[in-house]
């Protein structure tokens, strides 16, 4: 699925009575992901398109697009694909404390000057994953995981209802 978008020249002003082609206006795909929940956006813009045109191809796209993820991305707890995060690099991050000030999480741990992202969230270490993500920080490989993200989650369900109210 296409992630990042890079734009180039500019819009037509905008006339209601007459729209403009937007000739001068272009997009480039720039960067692509397989994130579920994106997936289940685009499936859903294509539900409404293909209600309202009457487009087969817009239709039967959508229905691949969720089809294939309930058929091959499902799991016990949703929908998911795994991800590689290289961003727990940064649970080493030093959490910026203004001078002089010190405080307490409320899980007790001291926040002060010499404070990282991970320092105060000693919690962390008792996930079962943790020795994946302590592996990296010691120079392995990123940990890889199945995130079932809330927003995918629901985008999904309504994509799926989306599509069998109005296509099925």
């Amino acid at each position: 699925m296409p992630s990042t978008l890079q734009w180039s020249g500019r819009p037509d002003t905008w006339n209601p009575s007459s729209p403009g082609a937007n000739s001068g206006l272009h997009v480039t795909v720039t960067d692509y992901t397989n994130d579920v929940g994106v997936a289940a956006a685009y499936a859903k813009t294509l539900t409404y398109y293909g209600a309202k045109s009457g487009d087969a191809k817009a239709r039967s796209t959508a229905k691949a697009l969720l089809d294939g993820m309930w058929d091959h991305h499902q799991d016990s707890l949703g929908v998911a694909v795994p991800e590689t995060r290289s961003d727990y690099s940064r649970f080493d991050d030093s959490v910026y404390v203004p001078s002089g000030w010190s405080g307490k999480m409320p899980n007790g741990e001291t926040i002060n000057s010499s404070s990282t992202f991970s320092s105060i969230r000693s919690f962390y270490k008792n996930d079962p994953a943790w020795s994946k993500i302590e592996a990296y920080l010691k120079g392995g490989a990123a940990p890889v995981f199945t995130y079932h993200r809330f927003w995918a989650q629901a985008d999904i369900a309504l994509a799926m209802g989306s599509y069998a109210e109005l296509l099925e």
